[in-house]
């Protein structure tokens, strides 16, 4: 006689369907599954981000579309060898949190910000986290109670449902390219790799160090707290009355070098083909021309887009193919897919920024990524005689993710002052192996950000917007940081780059840094652009006139809308 403990389990395992019958059923809610959250999640985030990832969404498409059939078919072929109530119960957890992770992906996430690493102050989104905790409990619920009262209807449930999520999900994939989302994709072929990171010219230099978000209220804290930081940067002086004229990264540094009129009025991928040479301007071509060699350390889709109108001027730029790292595509793209579908409860565990997403995507190590502790690793500097250098490097300076100290090793969680101290640190260290080298006093050297702290990307500007600004022309050294009240602003950095260069006619690029008087009277305008429906739709143009620490002086004369395509988002 069976036991009360078989009898049970024959109820749950006895089954009046085939194995074909129980595998169709697998196999159509496992692939809605996993083409939701292995497939298309990863490649729609992958198209809207493509501006920031160093991969193209086409690169990452066969190795995700591989990782999908695999486990789908692999995981149906698994389940529909379970019977019964067991196979019933598994097929509906499985379709519940396919509903549930799609409601939560497309309908209720809200606003957490895009991935620019910085913090998420979760600890103010416990309202979310039990609001999605019970929506979740409801729809997960509700597959099991249509179960419980009539398997028919739970059967067309299951079928009808998870076929109508891979048709909807299918057309707007198709859509990503029909609509050019996705069209930068093809694009990525050139990409700024490390290298020549650590040579130097026995000639002359010119190097731009960018430190990211050094708002120079960073700098003044600092100097509250520890003084003597700065009494390293001789020859040096700091600039207490500087802007740049945009608010976030891209297309602050391309403007650093172009100072481009067709910003905001052409589309973005327009906008990095003509804006070296707009104007009949060429900064590139002409510091080129007078024998310098020219090297950029940072993402190619910050200042570039995709490189091809500067390739013949930028001596570390390449376009050899490089093998992508299968494991890192799956683990990155997973990891963000997951922070997508999950409830918010369990977002911070699944927080990332774009840099972590890139980081391993390529099984070479010469692709430049920004990192400003590699540069220090560099043991020893090489000098070049044949050559003149210009060179940008690009630091995360006081940008979040916060994980260099102030000693400039990376340690895990620091903060916004540390870590600019710990940039600056690396940066002193550089500058005493030149100065070794014999190569210090005779480099022109600037040290900026790139823009101050934004506050935030959907409104206007709360406060004035400086930025730290250090500059040491060729042939000043061995004296004490010295202070400036000069209202300068990206407008001066091509003229002076030009001028250390050489460039007879450097004036063509405006008025160079160091010949901006003290009480000089200039207007300075600044763009703040603010995001709605995922993209910058209005554009607030600022005119400042006087000392821009007084945000008093700080006047929205213009609101712009630009186009979608015109956005550097």
């Amino acid at each position: 006689m069976p036991s009360p403990f078989r009898k049970k389990l024959n109820r749950l395992w006895r089954d009046d369907r085939s194995y074909r019958a129980r595998l169709v059923i697998a196999l159509i809610t496992l692939f809605a599954a996993c083409f939701t959250f292995l497939f298309f999640g990863p490649m729609e985030l992958s198209a809207y981000a493509q501006s920031s990832l160093v991969f193209s969404m086409k690169e990452a498409l066969p190795i995700m579309a591989i990782l999908t059939l695999v486990i789908c078919v692999g995981g149906a072929l698994v389940l529909a060898l379970l019977h019964g109530r067991i196979f019933n119960y598994l097929i509906t957890a499985v379709f519940s949190l396919l509903v549930c992770g799609y409601v939560q992906g497309n309908f209720l996430n809200g606003s957490l910000g895009a991935l620019t690493g910085d913090t998420i102050k979760w600890d103010l989104q416990k309202k979310a986290m039990a609001g999605d905790v019970l929506v979740w409990l409801l729809i997960f619920l509700i597959p099991f109670i249509i179960l419980y009262f009539n398997k028919n209807i739970w059967k067309k449930v299951i079928v009808f449902g998870s076929a109508a999520l891979i048709v909807m999900q299918s057309v707007a994939f198709v859509t990503l390219f029909t609509s050019g989302v996705a069209s930068t994709s093809s694009n990525k072929t050139n990409y700024l790799t490390q290298k020549e990171e650590g040579d130097y010219s026995t000639k002359h230099n010119t190097l731009i160090f960018l430190l990211d978000r050094m708002d120079y209220d960073h700098i003044e804290e600092i100097q509250r707290n520890e003084p003597a930081l700065f009494t390293k940067l001789d020859g040096f002086t700091s600039y207490t009355n500087a802007i740049s004229e945009h608010a976030r990264t891209k297309p602050a540094i391309n403007y650093l070098f172009t100072n481009s009129d067709l910003i905001w009025k052409v589309p973005q991928e327009e906008y990095f083909e003509k804006s070296w040479s707009d104007g009949g301007k060429n900064l590139l071509k002409d510091v080129k021309s007078q024998g310098y060699t020219i090297d950029f350390y940072t993402d190619i889709d910050l200042i570039f887009g995709n490189g091809s109108t500067v390739k013949p001027y930028i001596s570390n730029m390449s376009s050899n193919k490089s093998k992508l790292n299968a494991k890192s595509i799956i683990k990155n793209l997973s990891f963000l897919s997951a922070y997508r579908y999950l409830p918010t409860i369990g977002k911070p565990f699944f927080w990332s920024d774009t840099d972590a997403v890139n980081r391993g995507i390529y099984y070479d190590n010469v692709r430049y990524q920004i990192d400003e502790t590699q540069y220090d690793h560099i043991r020893n500097f090489t000098l070049n005689k044949n050559t003149k250098y210009l060179k940008y490097y690009h630091f995360m300076g006081s940008h979040p993710p916060y994980t260099v100290n102030e000693e400039g090793t990376r340690t895990g969680t620091t903060n916004v002052l540390e870590q600019t101290k710990g940039n600056f640190r690396i940066l002193f260290r550089a500058f005493d192996k030149m100065k070794k080298m014999g190569i210090y006093k005779d480099s022109t050297i600037l040290i900026c950000a790139d823009h101050g702290d934004p506050v935030n990307d959907v409104t206007p500007l709360h406060k004035a917007n400086r930025i730290g600004f250090f500059y040491k022309p060729s042939g000043s050294a061995g004296t004490k940081l010295k202070e400036s009240r000069a209202p300068i602003s990206f407008k001066n950095v091509p003229a002076s780059i030009a001028k250390s260069a050489g460039i007879a006619d450097y004036h063509k690029y405006g008025k160079p840094i160091e010949e901006v008087g003290e009480n000089d009277k200039v207007t300075r305008y600044f763009y703040k652009a603010v995001m709605q429906d995922n993209y910058e739709k209005n554009l607030y143009i600022y005119q400042i006139n006087g000392d821009a620490a007084d945000f008093r002086n700080w006047k929205i004369i213009r609101v712009d809308h630009p186009s979608r395509e015109a956005s550097f988002w």
